[in-house]
Formats: C-alpha cells, sequence, structure tokens
C-alpha cells in the first residue's frame, strides 16, 4: 500500500477497524485487546519507522496513547508508557506540547494514590508494581526532559499541595537526578529553581519532609554539585555556593546558604569590573553571557574562588569566620578580594560565552562578527546558543593553602596565587 496517498480520515479508519474479525482473531482476545493492539502497532511505526506511514498518524494515535498509559491497565498501560517515552523527543513532544505537564500531574497523582500518606478509607486500588515502575522510571523522566521548566514548576507545587511525607517528592528528587544525567546543559539555566527545592526539602521547619527526604536530597544535591561546577560545597558540608550559569554582565552574583538552617546567608558580587564592557569589541553591559563557570571553597571553608570563562577571570572572596558572623543574613552583593586575569591558552577560541579582554586585545575579528551576528538573534536563539555552546568541565582544584589549579576536560590550564 502506497502510504504517502492515504488521507486522514483513511487512518483513523484504519485505527477504528479494531472490530474487523479478521485482526480480533489474530490479537486473541476481545475487540477491546484488537482496539488497543491497534494504538500500540501505530505508534510503534510512528516512533521507529517514520518514513513507511503518513506523519500525521503520530497526532491521531498519541492521545489514546497517553489514555491508555493512565488507564492502569495491566496488559497495556506499560506498553504504552514505554512507547511514549521511546518517541517522546522524536515523535510525541511536538504533537503534545502543554499536554506534558498534564500528563506529568497526572503520574505524581498516581504515585500519590499508592502512597503511605493516603487514607485508607479512600484510597483507590494500588498500581501494581510493574505499572507503578514502569511510570517512575521510564515515562516520568522523558516527560521531564521533554519540558524542564513545566516538571520543576509541578515539583515545586507538589510541596505545598501533597503531604510531607508524599512518595512525590522522593519520586521529584530521583527524577531531578535523571534530568541531570540526561541534560545537564539545558538544566543549567534553572539551577536555581533546582538548588531552591532540593533546600525545601531539607528545611528543618519541616522536619517531616526532612526526615523522608534528606538522604535523596542529599543524593540529588551531590550529583549536582558533580555535574555543575559553578555549584560548590565546603568540606564540612555547612556551606553551599550557587553561582549564575548565565546572566548580564553587570549583574551576576554567586549565593551562599548556610545548610544547617538551610538558609541564604551571602550574595557575592561576580559582575565584570569597571570598564570592561568597554574594552569587549560590540559588547554591552546589559548583554546576557555565560557567567560563572566554576566554583570552590577554600579547604578552611572562609573563602571562594570562581571562574569565568567570559572574560577569562579568576575571582577571590577572602571571608574569615568572624566577617561571616558580621553580616550574616546581609545581602549586599559583596565585591571580590582579589582579580585576575586569566591568559587565553592554547586553542582558546573566543565566542559567544568565551570572550575575553585578552582575546580582544590580541585584534580577534571572529568575536566582533559573532557578536555582530548575535544582535539579530532574538533571546530565545540567543539563550540555545549560550547552552549549547556552556562548557561545564572547568574545575578549581586546590592545591595550596592559597593557590587554585584551573583544569579544563582535565588538563592543567594554570596555577594561581590568590
Amino acid at each position: 500500500m502506497d502510504h504517502s496517498k492515504l488521507k486522514k480520515p483513511e487512518l483513523l479508519e484504519w485505527l477504528e477497524s479494531f472490530e474487523v474479525q479478521d485482526w480480533i482473531s489474530c490479537v486473541g482476545g476481545t475487540s477491546q485487546d484488537a482496539m488497543t493492539s491497534h494504538i500500540i502497532v501505530a505508534a510503534a511505526l510512528a516512533i521507529w519507522y517514520p518514513s513507511l506511514v503518513k506523519q500525521s498518524i503520530a497526532m491521531l494515535v498519541v492521545h489514546p496513547l497517553m489514555k491508555l498509559a493512565m488507564a492502569m491497565n495491566e496488559k497495556y498501560s506499560s506498553t504504552a508508557s514505554e512507547l511514549l517515552a521511546e518517541g517522546m523527543e522524536s515523535t510525541w513532544k511536538d504533537c503534545i506540547g502543554s499536554e506534558i505537564t498534564h500528563l506529568i500531574g497526572d503520574i505524581f497523582f498516581q504515585i500519590e494514590l499508592s502512597g503511605p500518606s493516603t487514607n485508607v478509607a479512600t484510597q483507590i486500588p494500588a498500581v501494581s508494581a510493574a505499572i507503578r515502575e514502569t511510570l517512575v522510571e521510564i515515562l516520568l523522566p522523558s516527560l521531564a526532559l521533554a519540558d524542564i521548566p513545566g516538571f520543576l514548576t509541578i515539583i515545586e507545587s507538589q510541596i505545598w499541595s501533597t503531604a510531607s511525607d508524599s512518595p512525590v517528592h522522593l519520586v521529584s528528587l530521583m527524577t531531578l537526578i535523571r534530568v541531570v544525567r540526561g541534560s545537564p546543559r539545558n538544566l543549567a539555566q534553572f539551577l536555581d529553581k533546582v538548588v531552591n527545592f532540593i533546600l525545601q526539602t531539607i528545611d528543618p521547619s519541616n522536619s517531616v519532609m526532612r526526615k523522608s527526604c534528606f538522604q535523596s536530597s542529599m543524593t540529588t544535591l551531590r550529583e549536582i554539585v558533580r555535574a555543575y561546577p559553578m555549584v560548590a560545597l565546603n568540606d564540612s558540608w555547612t556551606r553551599l555556593a550557587v553561582g549564575d550559569v548565565i546572566g548580564e554582565m553587570n549583574n551576576v552574583t554567586i549565593r551562599v546558604y548556610d545548610m544547617q538552617s538551610v538558609t541564604k546567608i551571602k550574595v557575592l558580587d561576580a559582575s565584570g569590573p569597571p570598564g570592561l564592557p568597554n574594552l569587549l569589541a560590540a559588547s554591552s553591559e546589559f548583554m546576557v553571557t555565560a557567567a560563572i563557570s566554576a566554583l570552590s571553597f577554600s579547604p578552611d571553608g572562609e573563602g571562594l574562588v570562581a571562574f569565568s570563562e567570559h572574560g577569562l577571570m579568576i575571582r577571590w572572596w577572602s571571608l574569615g569566620s568572624v566577617w561571616w558572623e558580621k553580616l550574616s543574613r546581609n545581602f549586599v552583593p559583596v565585591q571580590c578580594t582579589k582579580l585576575i586575569f586569566v591568559p587565553p591558552w592554547e586553542g582558546f577560541s573566543p565566542n559567544s560565552s568565551r570572550s575575553s579582554i585578552m582575546a580582544n586585545l590580541m585584534g580577534n575579528d571572529k568575536q566582533f562578527s559573532f557578536q555582530e551576528n548575535a544582535r539579530d538573534l532574538s533571546h530565545a536563539d540567543s539563550m540555545k546558543q549560550l547552552i549549547y555552546s556552556l562548557d561545564l568541565s572547568y574545575r578549581l582544584e586546590w592545591v595550596g593553602e592559597r593557590k587554585v589549579l584551573l583544569t579544563r576536560h582535565g588538563h592543567e590550564l594554570g596555577t594561581f596565587q590568590l
């Protein structure tokens, strides 16, 4: 059959032709089994053999497939969930758009129903372990990756709308780990939201949630620190620093949190130094660019060092314990104690997020042409370029009491005395 000549009504007719006796006998079940099989076969063809089927078949089959996944049918729901997950990025995402968040909400509802906090008298029969496992471990991560902002909004709302000991919070944390591993760059622009969510789950004022989530929250936080060099914990795990991944040159900050009270205690100013915008060709102090590339607390936990790829600068805040106590809870951005310009290394190539004073003074014309082109890009396109070129391989390692080693992809770029 020439599928290119099939019209939408004919496709719909095929999907609804499950009552044909030959198909029912082939499936070996009821007419409902035959209908379900049609949906699954059509979905599989749309994912695995898109060139063999009409493009509109994906749009026709996606909603029945979603209903089937959430029907909690022991025969077919797991298969439907797996098909949704496998084709989410390539096939279904464009078809369902904003409905992704509704599907995430439906999954959390099912998780809540099967949780220990549900009233026994009104509890709906628990979802079978196999279906719940498929929803949580396969479908939910794919939905979260497809709509990261929507996923973060939902898990934030769950903090206040569900019981403190609900399994929803644990599932949210575990799914965050999957998103970090699956799409670290796309999640990077929402790091503040992610960190705030994790901190809320260990808030001492909510002892029930803290007790329930603490171990998973710490595991998730460790994963964040591992994946994002602009997030750092001191050795004693008493302070957490989170730097802006992307921001305006004149408004870049690092937030420092106290891990015992789970509150913000300091804001450090990492904006471009006076005169920097004028030194960079065709740049603007309001230009959005990569901001903090790496952070590290000093071994004693009282100081913080930051590296910014844009501008090739290392900043050092020497903050003694007395200083921390004196200015506790003061959120006026604190200027750095010392600023060091890092010379470009061999193979360094400035682009949208990798521009430097040195590169500009050396007359690099590529920087100018790129920024000229960037003016014509929409904000969304500029963000996409920044995220695509975001380098998460920088690391700052202490090699002495006041000396740090800067590395990229494990290669040493230089040692700097603070």
